[in-house]
């Protein structure tokens, strides 16, 4: 917002020799003034206005704001309105009351359309810098008065009205409009319209139409001024068009500038294009009620850090608009029409800590004592544990968006979206990880190995029965191409990240947490039938592994071999344990490697193999690992295959003898044989 220093100071007195420190400190109070412009007109103030302060998007706003900052400026007031009466021959119908809350018709007749008098053209060019071309005096003054007060006005040519009638409604169904600018838009569904008695001639709050525009011939004016929902208009103006209207409306503004703009305006329009005021008419569909609530001083208090006095708290709020009453050691505030982000007792701390206090008055404390320091929740130190365990195993993190444009059955919807790829909250992890891999592939980049810690978002489980919904910790990866680089002696193909490779990930990961899992060979609609597994614990399922289906990836461009995993982390934060690294001298005495070559039926799971041998080899085994796997239809017959089981023996105490060994490897081989083991 441009606010140019002669016309703010028409409403509080701004010396030259004081513009900076003034424009200091309003930038202290929450109203940046980003940079002082030099203009042909003056000094010009460009402010910075947050999204929940439509009120500081005037001239007249920002002077109020400077009054409360400063007690010893007087803000002057604003132009008194004039009571509605005789509608002049207008009549004002609400038919979407949700979305138009009040509308107000001045009907002036005889005026003569000719140029905007030189004062306001400078004014406007002042505010507008670039974007300011002189249109006519009537449609320059519903400029003025907006950029003044804040609020958005329009002038119609009331003889292109027939009978007098405005509706206010939605759009119907295929209904179009010219606006101003000239161009034709097809009225979306849910546009609020400001109609005749047969169609649409503006979009409420955003532009009016060409058809009742203000010309050199127009002699009648119905200046119109009315009060809007604020999302009503942004659905409307993200979908169609932005204004300078919409950018107002759109952060609210105060329902009482209804009356105070329009006769402003109507005041200007007389005086500067001849003409009398001969009816004004008003239909409130929905009044502004009053708001008010406590704010206990102890709480402010608390919340500031700092002793602040009460009656400089009251003061503070009094200069701000607020009517302020004690009531038993709280604050008892009246809130004011323009100030909708006032609606807790915390917002009332934060103006009396940027007005009583100043934000540069707020002392400096040290918030902990010597020997204790910050740290994580435990859910963030649990999940930063998760994130280093994934990256030591060499993938890298990705941070992917919460919202997608399709989240699966039972999706949660966003009401209002930023966009269509935006409007339904993830389910799932693991699709934002597919595009993350189609986008690698398209740029060349082959080797992939990606994971992700973050929440999904899922709808109660019981739509009707009024839960809330849940926001679980998932755990997800995606791997791809060779987990090794390629050197020259090496080529990247004979490590390949595949299912396994995902596998030894989860168990690794895992065994980090002191999590004991089995893995389960399971099916899933998106991934290959014999390379799927289920992760269970104590016979909970807490995810699963598994490589993608030659549909999916031929459906989305994807290496072959690609694998995922997704691991609940909200059962991985209930059953892990705390680990504790330990340290031991290298052993003194040797080990002893003895193979093993069992043949299993290819049915058999390798991890019960693994659990029997291991049980067998006793106190002696120091590792054990699949060396080599043999299959032969001819030699081992159908359905078999060899397991070369590599095993590493060693006594901490002395060096092992030859009977021992035999013993042990008798024990393994018999126990092996119970299981199901043929051939030794």
């Amino acid at each position: 917002m441009r606010i140019p220093l002669s016309w703010l100071n028409d409403y509080i007195a701004v010396s030259g020799d004081e513009q900076e420190a003034v424009a200091d400190a309003l930038t202290m109070a929450g109203l940046e003034v980003e940079e002082t412009l030099e203009t042909p007109f003056g000094k010009v103030w460009y402010t910075k206005i947050t999204p929940n302060r439509g009120d500081w998007a005037s001239v007249y706003g920002t002077a109020r704001e400077l009054a409360a900052i400063y007690p010893n400026k007087k803000l002057q007031p604003q132009h008194p309105p004039r009571s509605a009466g005789a509608g002049g021959g207008v009549s004002i119908r609400i038919d979407d009351s949700a979305n138009c809350h009040r509308f107000r018709a001045t009907v002036i007749k005889n005026v003569k359309i000719g140029p905007t008098p030189q004062w306001i053209q400078d004014r406007l060019t002042a505010a507008l810098g670039d974007r300011y071309r002189m249109i006519n005096n009537v449609a320059d003054i519903t400029n003025f008065v907006m950029l003044e007060l804040g609020q958005p006005l329009h002038a119609f040519d009331l003889d292109t009205i027939p009978g007098g009638e405005i509706v206010v409604r939605q759009a119907l169904p295929g209904e179009k409009l010219v606006t101003l600018d000239g161009a034709e838009h097809e009225l979306p569904q849910g546009t609020l319209c400001i109609c005749d008695r047969e169609k649409a001639i503006s979009i409420a709050g955003i532009m009016g139409g060409k058809e009742t525009e203000i010309t050199e011939g127009t002699t009648n004016v119905l200046l119109e001024t009315a009060h809007f929902d604020p999302f009503c208009i942004r659905r409307t103006a993200k979908k169609v068009v932005r204004s300078e209207a919409s950018y107002r409306f759109e952060r609210y503004v105060d329902p009482n500038l209804v009356a105070i703009a329009g006769d402003r305006a109507a005041q200007l329009i007389v005086e500067h294009c001849g003409g009398e005021i001969v009816g004004v008419s008003e239909e409130i569909a929905q009044p502004t009620p009053k708001r008010r609530f406590l704010a206990r001083l102890d709480r402010v208090r608390a919340l500031l850090g700092v002793d602040v006095d009460r009656d400089a708290a009251i003061a503070a709020l009094t200069r701000l608009g607020l009517g302020v009453e004690q009531s038993a050691g709280a604050l008892d505030c009246l809130i004011p029409a323009w100030r909708p982000d006032l609606t807790i007792e915390d917002d009332i701390a934060e103006e009396v800590g940027r007005i009583a206090l100043g934000y540069a008055n707020i002392p400096e404390k040290i918030a902990w004592q010597i020997g204790q320091r910050g740290q994580d929740s435990p859910r963030a130190a649990f999940i930063l544990r998760l994130k280093n365990a994934l990256v030591q195993q060499g993938l890298q993190e990705v941070i992917t968006h919460s919202l997608v444009a399709d989240g699966g059955p039972g999706a949660l919807l966003l009401r209002n979206p930023m966009a269509p790829e935006y409007s339904q909250l993830r389910t799932s992890l693991v699709p934002n990880h597919i595009g993350i891999a189609q986008r690698a592939v398209r740029e060349g980049i082959r080797d992939i190995a990606i994971f992700e810690v973050a929440s999904v978002y899922l709808a109660p489980s019981a739509p009707t029965s009024g839960g809330t919904p849940s926001e679980p910790l998932r755990v997800s990866g995606l791997v791809a191409g060779s987990a090794n680089a390629n050197l020259w002696a090496i080529k990247g193909e004979s490590y390949p990240a595949d299912f396994y490779f995902a596998k030894g990930i989860v168990e690794s990961l895992l065994a980090g947490l002191g999590i004991v899992a089995e893995y389960v060979a399971d099916t899933s609609p998106f991934t290959h039938p014999y390379r799927t597994a289920s992760v269970l614990v104590n016979g909970q399922n807490i995810g699963m592994i598994g490589e993608f289906s030659t549909a999916v990836i031929d459906a989305n461009d994807l290496p072959k071999r690609t694998c995922v995993f997704d691991l609940d982390g909200e059962a991985l934060a209930s059953l892990a344990q705390e680990t504790k690294v330990g340290f031991s001298a290298l052993p003194e005495f040797a080990s002893a490697t003895r193979d093993v070559a069992p043949v299993f039926s290819k049915d058999m799971p390798f991890d019960k193999i693994e659990q029997a041998a291991r049980e067998s080899a006793g106190p002696l085994l120091e590792s054990l690992r699949l060396a080599d796997i043999f299959e032969d239809a001819s030699k081992l017959g159908e359905g078999k295959r060899s397991l070369t089981l590599r095993f590493t023996l060693r006594a901490p105490d002395r060096t092992l003898t030859g009977e021992e060994i035999e013993t042990t490897l008798a024990n393994i081989r018999k126990t092996l044989t119970a299981i199901g083991a043929e051939r030794l």
